[in-house]
């Protein structure tokens, strides 16, 4: 009886009790399925489950499945008994697994091809770096089959000098995590040694590590060819430069020698006239030797001048190439000194403007920011001498902005012409007739690559002003 009422609440499953075509009893719950006793099989079933029930009672069928009022039933039939088990859940569900089956087969063969067709070598190796899978592109840049990689390792494949460095890096992925972009070098079956570099990251729960693996040799080849190509373009540079120094030097030289050759006439005329008057006072019967000693001492006083000419041409063409702190005051001062007499012959003056500055010292190479300041003044002389400027005056500025120390080299030789300022600082450019166009060229690269300083120039009114920025270290 209590096996009934279990039945009769039941919705999943219910029993009939048929003979011939009719049902004699009904088990379950006759309200969900609505039906009685008396009714013919017929009468409850479609044609095809009907004949499907038929079917089955005639051959002592066991089991079979129908669809019937929007539910899916599993029959089992014995001694004119059938019973029906409510399978629809199980069915929708055995559908979505299926489905998801599907999905999940369809999601590996599109993981699979992407992990063998990626770029790049993968492979998953035990805590021992033991090989246990590899996609396509690993085992084609090894040249191993997965069968033959499965006997090797990730410390085996590399070559005998990165065989100890290989083991650590397993080590340090499993006790790290991870470790990104070793570089080692690999030797594949063939004995070809490849530069690669890995990634690994070790996977706790199953006790695996991924690694990645990138054949660099290509990368590293160019590397070295780009390096190669660079520093014969540094030497290519180096030479070029050297070349203009020399150039400048030159340049610069031929103009000093007309200095010296200026500052040289005076003293020269002078000790030519002392010469002419040492004849006639030797042809006197007594010398007077107060005389002969004011004669000796103003000869050597105009010999020291010519004697400290040449010190100082010689200190100027001096190469220095380390860097010293030095005062560019005196080095501004040294330079007009070698210019000065040129500069009173075309009746030009200089005049500094310090702007109660106490500290002028910088950290540089003095002679070479000796040589710009000349070049410059050089440069805004000859440019007064050319416009005919007959009361010729070039004035420096220095002041302190910031930190940095600011000069400022100004002329009243009418300035600059606008179409030529683009073209002013490019090597072998030149506004004179026989200027060699190096001159500015060198001094924006002392200023700028040698000082870090910055060398500019604008047109004021009534001529054109060079500035030289220098940070005081």
């Amino acid at each position: 009886m209590k096996q009934e009422n279990i039945l009769k609440n039941s919705t999943k499953f219910f029993i009939l009790k048929v003979k011939k075509d009719l049902v004699l009893e009904i088990f379950g719950n006759k309200k969900s399925i609505k039906i009685e006793s008396g009714q013919k099989l017929k009468d409850i079933f479609n044609k095809k489950n009907y004949k499907n029930l038929k079917k089955a009672k005639k051959q002592n069928r066991k089991t079979f499945n129908i669809k019937w009022k929007k539910r899916k039933y599993e029959i089992y039939f014995e001694k004119n008994i059938f019973y029906f088990y409510d399978i629809t859940l199980y069915c929708k569900v055995q559908s979505k697994l299926e489905k998801s089956l599907k999905e999940l087969r369809s999601k590996k063969e599109e993981l699979q091809a992407v992990f063998d067709l990626a770029a790049n070598g993968i492979s998953i190796l035990d805590r021992n770096g033991m090989f246990l899978y590899a996609n396509k592109f690993f085992q084609n840049m090894m040249e191993y089959s997965m069968e033959e990689l499965y006997k090797e390792s990730c410390i085996s494949l590399s070559s005998p000098e990165y065989s100890a460095p290989s083991q650590t890096a397993v080590e340090k992925a499993i006790q790290y995590g991870s470790i990104e972009k070793f570089k080692k070098i690999c030797i594949t079956k063939s004995g070809q040694r490849i530069n690669a570099s890995m990634s690994l990251s070790y996977l706790e729960s199953r006790d695996e590590i991924v690694m990645i693996t990138s054949d660099i040799t290509e990368e590293i080849e160019y590397q070295d060819k780009l390096e190669k190509q660079i520093e014969l373009e540094v030497s290519k540079r180096t030479e070029q430069y050297e070349l203009l120094c020399h150039q400048s030097r030159l340049a610069a030289m031929g103009e000093m020698i007309d200095s010296i050759a200026h500052q040289w006439r005076q003293p020269l005329n002078s000790l030519g006239i002392i010469v002419q008057g040492l004849r006639h006072i030797s042809s006197q019967k007594n010398i007077d030797n107060k005389l002969l000693e004011e004669i000796e001492s103003d000869i050597m006083d105009k010999i020291n001048y010519m004697s400290q000419t040449i010190d100082d041409f010689s200190t100027f063409f001096r190469i220095n190439k380390n860097k010293e702190q030095f005062d560019i005051l005196i080095s501004i001062e040294d330079a007009i000194r070698l210019i000065q007499v040129q500069l009173n012959n075309h009746n030009i003056k200089i005049e500094i403007d310090k702007k109660n500055i106490t500290n002028f010292e910088i950290y540089g190479f003095p002679n070479e920011f000796r040589q710009v300041i000349l070049n410059l003044i050089h440069n805004a002389m000859m440019q007064i001498v050319s416009k005919n400027i007959s009361n010729g005056k070039i004035k420096i500025d220095i002041r302190n902005i910031n930190n940095n120390l600011e000069i400022d080299i100004s002329d009243n030789g009418e300035g600059i012409e606008k179409k030529l300022m683009p073209k002013l600082f490019d090597p072998y450019f030149s506004t004179k007739e026989k200027g060699s166009g190096i001159g500015l060229y060198m001094s924006k690269v002392i200023i700028e690559n040698h000082m870090n300083g910055i060398l500019k120039v604008r047109n004021i009114k009534n001529g054109a002003k060079f500035t030289i920025m220098l940070a005081k270290e």
